[in-house]
């Protein structure tokens, strides 16, 4: 994740492993689907993209900034990379990153996040217990 200070807005990429998007997927709708079927369904692909937004919340000065879905690219690797903007807003004051992501179907999973700024990386780690932190980078 990035602020673009021309766009005013953060900048974040989510990589997520297909075969567990598929597996929930096909739990939540008692049918196996693949991946393919998924991104290629309008309405299991907007559910899809909902679960991403839900599972990754950034604060700022205590307030929600809304991010939407610019779109995905499914890696040959077996990797969904989802590319997401938000809102227009200046940067400045405390940013608070929520990323419980998947955390509820897999829960011993680790979800990292990388905050670049001034081409340093500023890494977090979050688990299902704890699943907020603040990003100790200044404006």
């Amino acid at each position: 994740m990035e602020y673009y200070p021309t766009e005013q807005q953060f900048q974040a990429s989510l990589t997520l492993t297909a075969h567990d998007i598929a597996f929930i997927t096909s739990k939540k709708h008692g049918h196996d689907f693949t991946i393919d079927q998924i991104l290629r369904t309008d309405s299991l692909r907007l559910e899809l993209e909902q679960l991403v937004l839900s599972g990754f919340t950034l604060t700022q000065n205590m307030q929600p900034l809304f991010f939407k879905v610019d779109g995905h690219d499914l890696q040959e690797n077996g990797d969904l990379i989802f590319y997401l903007s938000s809102e227009e807003t200046p940067r400045n004051g405390i940013l608070q990153l929520s990323f419980p992501l998947l955390s509820n179907y897999f829960p011993d999973q680790q979800n990292k996040a990388d905050f670049l700024k001034h081409g340093k990386h500023h890494v977090l780690t979050f688990l299902a217990t704890d699943s907020s932190k603040e990003i100790p980078v200044t404006p």
